[in-house]
């Protein structure tokens, strides 16, 4: 029996991969992943489902150690973000099989990860654990500024604040004090750099399956000034391709091993001197259209992997590259009137165009990712991937019309990404 927490829209694909799912299947799962089949027709395909509003509710632990035993569920299988701690506690007080707390942590608590690279000579960005105000302006006169202050265990962006001078930490820490604002534990330098990110397999702590992608803004721009947040798969001549893969190993390596097959995420900033520096490390696939995107070109969906290798079956996952590239970009709503949405997307290479913001709407800033009015894949065949991604996002800036936009990047960074793909990135293609 298998005990699967979901947060993704894949129950339609859990038999799929789990034949026997209506003799073995247990799904615990959040509402929003129901999607458009309706609920008595999925839960005659499992041996078991609950619906819940989130998987973070007080008390559902209790719920689920309750659930597994009356159950007998032999494996955990989760498929979220903030699930990989939860399953590896349930796994540790039943006494199951799988990615132990240890190796969970290492994976969610950021300071546990970037202390492990750090110790196999790993570059991370300079980062202290912080307790109260006083250690935030330590570390700020120690690091400088920018500064980026964060919860160890927050993930899309959740919270995260980039304070830009001395004025910004003090108005940050009174805020702390007076507790007008929530608390960070992690505070880390700002590391300057075009973003990129590693998706893919890896068994048993060694990466099986790699695809290197270009990501023109972080995801901390798409909260903090709604950028886009758009993605390209890089070709494999790319002079970065190589680079990324051969890091992304050697960070997996450094980390503890996860029992099996297992998606990973792994996120670098290379900067203007060369170098790579880890983001960070997820062990799940990653979000957005990333899943999607992955399985047209790597012939495996990153999920159902994941899954299979925690139920302990890894021998029966396959993957079978297709060349194809893609790409996406899910532009986040602005703090402002929705005037105009483009209901289609004229640019050649588009596969899927998906607008769902109301125009005539106002909308309130976003806390993290996941909201967006539009969204977009595509299909990407040029040698040079950022210039694919800037065409779209020239697109949209010309199609959407915002009133009182008050959160738009701004321009010093838009021109200082632009300069850096001009200069810096095209220069070292070959």
């Amino acid at each position: 029996m298998l005990l699967v927490l979901n947060n993704k829209p894949i129950l339609h694909r859990l038999p799929e991969w789990f034949p026997q799912a209506r003799q073995e299947l247990v799904v615990v799962s959040t509402r929003s992943a129901l999607g458009a089949t309706p609920f008595p027709r999925l839960s005659s395909s499992f041996r078991h489902l609950h619906l819940v509003d989130s998987l973070e509710r007080p008390g559902l632990e209790e719920d689920l150690v309750a659930l597994c035993r009356r159950t007998g569920v032999q494996r955990i299988l989760s498929t979220g973000e903030r699930d990989v701690l939860r399953a590896a506690t349930l796994r540790e007080r039943l006494g199951l099989p799988g990615q132990d707390l240890t190796c969970a942590t290492a994976y969610r608590d950021k300071y546990t990860m970037k202390s492990l690279l750090t110790a196999a000579g790993i570059a991370v960005a300079p980062m202290r654990r912080l307790a109260s105000p006083a250690d935030l302006t330590a570390f700020a006169a120690e690091a400088g500024f920018p500064i980026v202050v964060k919860r160890r265990l927050s993930g899309g962006s959740h919270g995260v604040r980039v304070l830009w001078s001395s004025n910004a930490l003090a108005t940050f820490t009174a805020d702390w004090t007076a507790g007008r604002t929530d608390a960070p534990d992690l505070a880390e330098a700002w590391v300057e750099g075009n973003f990129y990110h590693v998706n893919g397999l890896m068994r048993d702590g060694q990466i099986i399956l790699a695809q290197p992608s270009y990501q023109p803004y972080s995801d901390w721009f798409s909260v903090a000034y709604d950028a886009p947040g758009m993605s390209g798969m890089l070709p494999d001549e790319h002079v970065m391709s190589p680079r990324l893969c051969d890091m992304a190993a050697r960070v997996v390596a450094a980390m503890p091993a996860v029992p099996g097959i297992c998606a990973f995420q792994a996120e670098f900033f290379h900067t203007p001197d060369d170098r790579l520096v880890v983001c960070e490390i997820a062990c799940r696939a990653g979000g957005s259209y990333m899943v999607e995107t992955h399985e047209d070109t790597l012939g495996v969906n990153l999920h159902g992997a994941s899954l299979l290798g925690q139920a302990g079956r890894s021998d029966q996952v396959t993957f079978r590259p297709t060349g194809r590239r893609q790409g996406y970009a899910r532009f986040p709503p602005a703090h402002g009137v929705l005037r105009r949405l483009p209901r289609h997307c004229p640019l050649p290479q588009t596969l899927a165009y998906t607008a769902t913001g109301k125009e005539g709407r106002r909308y309130d800033p976003v806390t993290a990712l996941g909201t967006s009015v539009a969204e977009l894949v595509v299909s990407l065949t040029a040698s040079d991937t950022a210039a694919e991604l800037l065409a779209v996002e020239a697109w949209w800036e010309s199609a959407v019309v915002w009133q009182d936009r008050r959160n738009a990047v701004p321009e010093r960074f838009k021109s200082v990404h632009r300069l850096r793909q001009d200069t810096h990135e095209r220069a070292r293609y070959v």
